[in-house]
């Protein structure tokens, strides 16, 4: 958990921060800087399918030891980029090694060590992704008081490759095993609850259903002290509200590692999925009343909407799973990736501009959107078995 939340918030969480010394530093526009991250995940978006299937072959945790250099140099290139050429290719190399480096590998490592056991694992791993701006955000604040950007990059490229890295060694060394493949894995850990015949059309609905709330959840991770301004509450009062939802993240995800795995996965996904929906209706009301947004509704609102991303949060990693067994995870994971960092690439940008014309449009978009998720869910909960009597299946094919 400490290696992920320090890769969390040494890369995506970084600009945050960082933008405005960056920009200054190599001459930059704002959107310039933040085109970084956008490189990061349309190279990621295009090497995620070969990722997640190195990681089946060598193991997750051996995954781990090759991405985490990778982010080290990624830091150190950015710490002395004297351009855009430099800048850009800094977080292009954090592209190659995202999903090598991050939750991916991470999460893949997770269930072939622990197989039907994993899951409570992958909920305490999803907190890392909840605690890293929490966390980096204000660290780095502080140390840009003291030092300038290029040498805070240098000092985040020193503990990856001299903390994260050993570390992940050592735990590789520790948990040495088999890669993930069903002649040395045990019946158990293979079990799917979905129909080898069905299953690609299984993956296909996993594919829409994900796609469409992860780009809900970039827009309201990147956008919704905007959305909240553009609705009428004021600046200082809409930071207050947004930051109520990383709270919330944080109590969902907590609340599930305890008592989660009394839940049916699918069960679980379809009250997350239609609370997602329902959560934002109170600003989509006062979009269409043209009221301005108050304060109290902003932060319930914020409260409402990021308890249910929590938990998708933890449903993202734990549904390939639960749906198709261990069996080549890592690839899957993989391929569910792509769409999900193209969203991450370009959702933000769509989503800016259509907060600029009409913020009642934009929420009855992401709106229409939770809601053809949560449709897509009962799709496919009708194929995939679940309960006290559930039925097992062999592993599915990977197609």
């Amino acid at each position: 958990m400490l290696t992920q939340t320090m890769g969390w918030g040494t890369s995506i969480s970084l600009i945050g921060v960082l933008a405005a010394p960056m920009g200054a530093s190599l001459e930059l526009e704002r959107a310039t800087i933040y085109a970084g991250v956008s490189v990061m995940f349309i190279i990621g978006a295009i090497v995620a399918p070969l990722s997640g299937r190195l990681i089946d072959q060598i193991g997750g945790l051996t995954a781990l030891c090759l991405g985490t250099p990778l982010f080290g140099v990624a830091l150190g290139l950015l710490a002395v980029a004297q351009g855009p050429v430099t800048y850009f290719a800094a977080w292009g190399i954090f592209g190659l090694g995202m999903h090598l480096a991050l939750a991916t590998a991470a999460y893949a490592a997770l269930v072939q060590l622990f197989g039907g056991n994993a899951y409570r694992g992958i909920g305490v791993l999803t907190l890392a992704t909840g605690l890293c701006s929490t966390l980096f955000w204000p660290l780095s604040e502080v140390a840009l008081q003291v030092m300038d950007w290029r040498t805070l990059c240098g000092i985040y490229a020193g503990a990856t490759l001299l903390v994260s890295f050993p570390a992940h060694l050592a735990i590789a060394r520790h948990h040495r095993r088999a890669p993930n493949r069903p002649d040395n894995e045990s019946v158990e850990e293979n079990l799917a609850h979905v129909p080898p015949d069905r299953a690609r059309l299984a993956f296909r609905l996993l594919v829409i259903m994900t796609t469409l709330t992860h780009c809900v959840g970039m827009v309201m991770a990147i956008l919704t002290i905007d959305l909240f301004v553009s609705l009428g509450t004021p600046r200082e009062s809409a930071v207050f509200a947004a930051s109520l939802i990383g709270i919330a993240f944080l109590v969902s995800r907590g609340i599930d590692v305890v008592v989660g795995a009394r839940i049916a996965r699918m069960a679980l996904a379809r009250i997350v999925f239609a609370m997602l929906p329902l959560s934002l209706l109170p600003l989509l009301a006062f979009a269409v009343a043209e009221e301005p947004l108050p304060v109290w509704l902003a932060a319930v609102s914020a409260v409402l909407y990021g308890l249910p991303a929590g938990l998708l949060g933890i449903l993202r990693p734990a549904l390939p799973f639960h749906i198709f067994g261990s069996f080549g995870y890592g690839h899957r994971l993989g391929r569910l990736a792509r769409p999900m960092d193209l969203a991450s690439a370009l959702a933000p940008f769509g989503f800016a501009w259509l907060i600029t014309w009409s913020p009642q449009y934009a929420l009855w978009v992401i709106v229409m959107m939770s809601t053809a998720a949560f449709i897509v869910v009962l799709a496919l909960s009708r194929i995939v078995s679940e309960g006290p009597n559930h039925r097992h299946y062999p592993p599915s094919p990977i197609g």
